[in-house]
């Protein structure tokens, strides 16, 4: 019951946790820069499909696949060795490998100590987290304000011209 896998599972589960948290967070922006584009500067489908559809695929594509791959070539899939780990971890650095120098394989054991301590994985696990944790809640963030700002002066504009339905407060009629 106690399957650990070899370090090939952990690139496989590494590389895809961070594809798939990366491209569901960045098509939300997507999504998002899409409702924009239609509610506050009314384009058309048209205008989506040729100008703006490529790029809200593409960049959460490109972007999710280049971290992915570039964590995959610096070694920066590792588990921490506990159980249940995701193998995201930069370094590889178990309790069994203190007191051992990076680059030495304990006896028993497979993967070398500090594996991932040499490239620039750590770099590109915090720049993963910086898109996740920052750049994606301040994106959809702005966008939520943009379109509400938007919305909301256009219904008091509206409320000034006799559109009752559209103002709450209005009186309404009763027809009984």
């Amino acid at each position: 019951w106690n399957a650990q896998g070899n370090q090939t599972t952990c690139n496989v589960t590494g590389f895809t946790s961070i594809v798939g948290a990366l491209m569901s967070s960045l098509y939300n922006c997507s999504l998002n820069i899409y409702s924009l584009a239609i509610v506050k500067y009314n384009k058309r489908d048209s205008y989506i499909q040729k100008k703006m559809e490529p790029f809200l695929h593409g960049v959460p594509i490109v972007i999710s696949l280049a971290f992915g791959f570039a964590q995959l070539a610096t070694q920066g899939y590792n588990s921490d060795g506990s159980l249940g780990t995701t193998c995201i971890t930069p370094i590889y650095h178990p309790p069994h490998c203190i007191g051992i120098e990076d680059g030495q394989v304990r006896e028993g054991f497979k993967i070398p100590c500090g594996r991932g301590r040499d490239g620039p994985s750590a770099i590109i696990f915090h720049g993963v987290f910086f898109l996740l944790f920052v750049g994606s809640p301040l994106t959809i963030g702005e966008t939520l304000w943009m379109m509400y700002r938007h919305v909301s002066r256009q219904e008091r504009r509206m409320g000034r011209y006799g559109e009752g339905a559209l103002n709450h407060s209005a009186p309404q009629e009763n027809n009984n």
